[in-house]
């Protein structure tokens, strides 16, 4: 058991990839305050530099650059092919669930690179456009942590508080603990936390679902086998793992493919998970189920409201003590 230990926050906050990013920084004791605004600094403008070459709202950006001109070598940089190599793995390794490249013409690689004496260049599919949204803040997010990690005892870099990297001495508690918002409207305020030392942890889903259909539609969310918005059992997940680009991968896929194929999937690539059902259950994988303490009353409210959840023997139905 990890001991809690005599430690010290700095928060700092910027704006990027639209929306905000959060850098906490812990020292066991007294520390130098320009170290610790250097790492923040360093943290922020990471991010700020992976948001410049993969936005999609920058025209200048190397990701409007590729998708303006599919079918072409153009130069990039090392973050497009970072993030695209990990985009095209999972697509694989998910059997095309997770794509971003979208819905278009078949085609064995929807995205290449190489590496040549000028640095790198990369090619799209004709025919698609690639949208690297929220993998590329589980990217930025893991980034910004390891800037930091030399200046301060632990860091938490929180990316629109759905793709959050931590690692180290957590504030006030032996573990960090992580949030979890409620996607229910008859539950307004959280559902838990899911406590951990370290990870990459990424929370995808709708908020203000009302209770009463066994499924729902997730407008932003598109299921690449039907070229359609997700219709699923799921209407929140949360993935933790120890790379954030599988955590965003996985809770994505997930919402797609609903829970029992979805945390099958999940087991099978090495990540924890915690789902929250369109019928009210909370269930979570087994590794994840001891991580995660639920708010008094919503365990019993589960309950109630999540009897008709599917079942599946890789996962486990949250009880009265949250195991």
């Amino acid at each position: 058991m990890r001991s809690v230990v005599e430690a010290h926050e700095s928060w700092s906050e910027s704006t990027a990839m639209g929306t905000v990013v959060h850098v906490c920084l812990v020292t066991a004791g007294a520390a130098d305050g320009d170290t610790l605004a250097n790492a923040a600094s360093a943290a922020h403008g990471i991010v700020a530099e992976v948001d410049a070459a993969l936005s999609r709202f920058v025209p200048t950006s190397d990701l409007s650059r590729l998708n303006a001109a599919p079918g072409r070598w153009l130069p990039v940089g090392p973050h497009l092919v970072a993030v695209a190599q990990a985009a095209e793995h999972y697509r694989t390794r998910t059997s095309g669930i997770f794509d971003a490249t979208g819905v278009g013409p078949p085609a064995q690689h929807r995205i290449r690179w190489r590496e040549g004496d000028d640095g790198w260049e990369a090619w799209l599919a004709p025919g698609h456009v690639a949208d690297f949204g929220a993998i590329a803040k589980g990217y930025a997010a893991d980034l910004a942590r390891e800037r930091c990690r030399a200046a301060a005892a632990g860091v938490l870099v929180s990316i629109g508080t759905s793709s959050i990297s931590f690692a180290g001495v957590a504030p006030r508690r032996a573990v960090w603990r992580i949030a979890i918002g409620s996607p229910w409207e008859e539950l307004t305020e959280t559902v838990g936390y899911v406590e951990t030392p370290c990870g990459s942890f990424s929370m995808s889903g709708v908020r203000g679902h009302r209770l009463g259909a066994a499924s729902l539609v997730v407008e932003h969310v598109l299921d690449p086998r039907t070229g359609r918005s997700a219709r699923t059992d799921v209407c929140a997940v949360g993935v933790l793992s120890d790379d954030g680009m599988r955590s965003e991968a996985l809770s994505t896929a997930t919402l797609v493919l609903g829970l029992r194929e979805g945390m099958a999937l999940c087991r099978a690539l090495g990540a924890e998970a915690l789902v929250l059902t369109a019928s009210g259950a909370v269930v979570a994988t087994p590794e994840m189920a001891p991580r995660v303490a639920l708010r008094e009353g919503v365990s019993e409210w589960a309950c109630r409201r999540g009897r008709s959840a599917q079942s599946t023997p890789a996962a486990a139905r949250l009880g009265a003590n949250g195991s």
